[in-house]
């Protein structure tokens, strides 16, 4: 497998929640702590840039031209003709500036957007993991959290997997994708013993899980058992999530971060907070839509 190279040189101060969209062809992503959001073209290195006026933790995709997204003000809609913003609903309930805010998310392949919290600043375990359906309502689906991360299915649709980075344990969970419940949760890897912390994550079509090492400078692939397959190492130390793209989706996208970095640390990493891409012999999925449900042929 080839090394990683610099897909976009915009470097974030904590880029995150990188997502491919196929009817584009780009890659979008976000910095939260520079409240921006990202659109790279591969094909000429162009990035457009929406600056926001709050923190948004992650995106997803939605009809027409916006996003979903979990946000420092709650759940809603970002509408890319102007950046506007359209709340659906704030699971936390503390107005505006929320002490925990929305921070990784995704959506389900049934149009259902899943977004985790974290306490902002601190980490205590207040946080929770809500499900957005497409009618608005919001679900409380677990709770006493700290940091949430690696939210994604397995190709299948029987597993979820979820992480607290706090405590170093990415679960697995029975997945429901018609009813959209978990349960029976396990820890599927244990990673108390690594370099770094678990980040975001995303599953390729043979059912492998690949998540980032934030502090670790590494991304690791994992079977269904959980057993490391393979790691790739980046020139940074803060990867913070990858995902699958580019015109065949083989290309693997990973965000990066230089929080709290030093003018010495960026003397070690210049790189660090670009977005980079690599080239792998594995197949992505395509990332949903929220709101749009598959198409069930009748029997």
């Amino acid at each position: 497998m080839p090394n990683p190279s610099i897909a976009s040189e915009q470097l974030c101060t904590l880029g995150e929640s990188p997502i491919w969209s196929v009817k584009e062809q780009a890659l979008y992503w976000v910095d939260i702590v520079k409240t921006r959001i990202h659109r790279l073209n591969p094909l000429n290195g162009h990035v457009d840039q929406w600056q926001m006026k709050f923190q948004i933790g992650s995106i997803g995709l939605a009809n027409g031209s916006h996003l979903i997204a979990g946000t420092r003000q709650g759940l809603g809609f970002i509408k890319l003709s102007d950046g506007s913003f359209d709340l659906i609903a704030d699971p936390e309930g503390n107005g505006k500036n929320n002490l925990v805010r929305m921070n990784d998310g995704k959506v389900d392949r049934r149009g259902r957007f899943w977004c985790g919290g974290i306490e902002d600043p601190g980490c205590s375990e207040i946080a929770s993991l809500y499900r957005l359906d497409p009618d608005h309502t919001v679900h409380n689906m677990e709770s006493s959290i700290a940091i949430s991360n690696a939210i994604c299915w397995s190709p299948d649709d029987l597993t979820m997997y979820f992480a607290d980075s706090l405590k170093a344990e990415v679960w697995a969970y029975d997945f429901d994708a018609t009813e959209g419940t978990i349960h029976n949760r396990r820890v599927f890897i244990d990673m108390t013993d690594e370099a770094g912390v678990p980040d975001g994550a995303t599953v390729d079509s043979d059912g492998f899980l690949w998540i980032a090492l934030f502090g670790a400078g590494m991304v690791k692939r994992y079977d269904s058992n959980g057993k490391a397959e393979r790691t790739v190492r980046f020139p940074v130390s803060q990867t913070s999530c990858p995902a699958f793209g580019g015109v065949d989706m083989k290309t693997l996208f990973v965000t990066t971060a230089s929080q709290n970095f030093k003018p010495d640390d960026f003397k070690r990493e210049p790189n660090a907070g670009a977005l980079f891409s690599l080239e792998t012999n594995v197949k992505g999925i395509p990332e949903p839509t929220f709101g749009r449900r598959p198409k069930i042929k009748p029997k």
